[in-house]
């Protein structure tokens, strides 16, 4: 059975992923009246197309060395007609010009993408990844932590990596010289975002923590102070901390139903301050700034002479009804002193590849930034750039289809905590898969993420760790099956009745 079909005039295309696996692929059949005409089995091993296939044609294989799926894409796009004649088509004229486009666009979308696999995950098989997520806590915790999801990563991307190891592809990346992650990262903020970085002032970066603790070195002096918006992201302490830069807080304000930008507060500090680091979407509060909150930290900014590194690494994990605003986005001034730091590694779950981009809103941002020699920085994984190219062209669908679901997991879990343990009053995340949990009304000794840890089994994220506003709180990942959040929501439960 086909997982999609297309019309195009007279003409049917039909996806199938049937032969999952290291070695398969998705098929595409084209079919017109009177029957099947083209068959296209895009496998990763074995690759080949029939013309007629219901008449028995012999089969003919695709090129070993292309990756098939491209070919048969390729083809198609260039000579519909000609393999439907091999195929013995005699019907009406196929549509041509921008229906045609369209079909294949579709028809390219579908093939790349099988269903996102988000149910039935095992926790056995989890525990045997090498990450730190698993393999930190034992056997026995279920690990709701670090900012990992459970899902096996998208097709487009598990295709290239398979492509990579088939050909052997571990050698240096093509870099420093251009590879087309800059233009592509451009592209995809205009599209998505309304923004128009230059691509020309794009770098590559082995990710957003690296960015982060070069843009402190090369554009502050020690002792310089920087405003962080607690509670936050633990490594921004670390940042200032192993820097020698000083620590400016100016925590959110907690609100009835969630977090807001303190801008008196910051107003206040950006006097004492040379840098701003801000984190939009937030972690750990999954709040998404408005374009109000925004333009009040670019006009501080300016007034005070604010440089502003933007973690944006959460962008693409943006929930319905919110809207995330490249804060430099908002004008040419505030784009100049502003350095976002964006990656695919949240959104298409590839974090070990370690590959993220700075996007630098002027020349002079970027020259002092590169001053720190490349090698200072490390190299760049081949892996991550050919990930990160898969997931930024090919791999929506599925992030799309993983956010729905993520969608649905959050507000499952808001409506357990809230019918099973109301003393945890949680902040709904309007993006990211993180949900912040202020526990201090159960009084969870010695603290809520050890009581759970110990007491339930279940691993989370310890809120002091992001700073003093965080103190009775913990932070959950909902990343992960419906099936093992809710077992991980009941043992919280029982942990708390038990007591």
């Amino acid at each position: 059975m086909a997982d999609a079909t297309f019309e195009l005039g007279p003409l049917v295309f039909e996806v199938e992923h049937r032969s999952p696996g290291p070695g398969g692929g998705p098929t595409l059949r084209v079919r017109d009246a009177a029957g099947e005409r083209l068959r296209f089995d895009c496998f990763l091993e074995d690759a080949h197309w029939h013309a007629a296939p219901d008449a028995g044609d012999a089969l003919t294989r695709i090129p070993g060395h292309l990756d098939s799926l491209d070919w048969t894409l390729s083809e198609l796009g260039v000579d519909l007609e000609g393999y439907l004649a091999k195929a013995g088509y005699t019907g009406p004229e196929v549509p041509a010009g921008d229906a045609r486009a369209a079909c294949l666009a579709a028809v390219e979308s579908a093939l790349r993408n099988p269903p996102a696999q988000l149910d039935g995950l095992s926790v056995a098989a989890l525990r045997q990844r090498s990450g730190e997520k698993w393999r930190t806590y034992g056997e026995e915790p279920l690990a709701l932590w670090v900012a990992d999801m459970d899902y096996p990563v998208a097709g487009p991307i598990q295709r290239r990596m398979a492509r990579a190891l088939a050909l052997g592809e571990f050698g240096y990346p093509l870099h420093p010289a251009p590879t087309p992650l800059p233009g592509l990262f451009a592209e995809r903020m205009r599209s998505r975002f309304g923004w128009s970085p230059d691509p020309g002032r794009v770098e590559l970066l082995t990710d957003v923590m690296q960015g982060i603790y070069v843009a402190i070195e090369q554009l502050t002096a020690a002792g310089d102070g920087i405003v962080v918006q607690t509670p936050i992201y633990p490594p921004f302490f670390g940042a200032l901390r192993e820097t020698g830069r000083r620590l400016i807080e100016n925590p959110l304000r907690p609100l009835e139903e969630g977090h807001a930008l303190d801008v008196d507060g910051l107003r206040a500090a950006a006097g004492d301050a040379r840098m701003l680091l801000l984190c939009n979407p937030h972690n750990p509060s999954g709040r998404v700034l408005s374009q109000t909150e925004l333009e009040a930290i670019a006009e501080i900014a300016i007034a005070n002479d604010l440089l502003i590194v933007s973690d944006e690494i959460h962008a693409d994990l943006v929930y319905r009804g919110h809207r995330h605003v490249p804060i430099a986005s908002l004008g040419p001034e505030v784009e100049a002193r502003t350095i976002t730091l964006a990656s695919a590694t949240k959104a298409f779950n590839i974090a070990g590849l370690r590959l993220a981009v700075g996007a630098f809103g002027s020349t002079e941002l970027r020259k002092r930034f590169l001053a720190c020699p490349r090698h200072v920085r490390g190299g760049l994984g081949a892996l991550g750039i050919e990930a990160t190219e898969a997931a930024w062209r090919h791999a929506d669908p599925w992030r799309e289809e993983v956010l729905t679901y993520l969608e649905a997991n959050r507000d499952f879990a808001l409506e357990t905590l809230a019918r099973d343990l109301p003393e945890i009053r949680p902040t709904t995340p309007q993006a990211t898969y993180l949900l912040w949990m202020d526990c201090s009304a159960l009084d969870l000794a010695p603290s809520p993420y050890r009581f759970f840890l110990e007491r339930a089994q279940v691993a989370l994220s310890d809120g002091p760790a992001f700073g003093s506003p965080g103190a009775g709180h913990a932070r959950l990942n909902f990343a992960t099956s419906r099936e093992i959040l809710a077992d991980a929501l009941a043992r919280m439960t029982r942990a708390v009745r038990e007591r």
